[in-house]
């Protein structure tokens, strides 16, 4: 918590998962891409697999 707070101080966004949602990846795998598409969008970028 106390990374977050200096992050977040700095001008940082800080985004926090859970264990439970990363723990199966079944369940993570969507969870992820969709929270990178919602980031790109917000954020207006473009994101290329490598």
């Amino acid at each position: 918590m106390k990374g977050d707070r200096g992050l977040k101080l700095s001008g940082y966004e800080v985004f926090r998962f859970g264990t439970a949602e990363l723990d199966d990846l079944a369940r993570a795998r969507p969870l992820l891409q969709q929270f990178f598409a919602d980031l790109s969008d917000r954020f207006d970028v473009t994101l290329s697999a490598g």
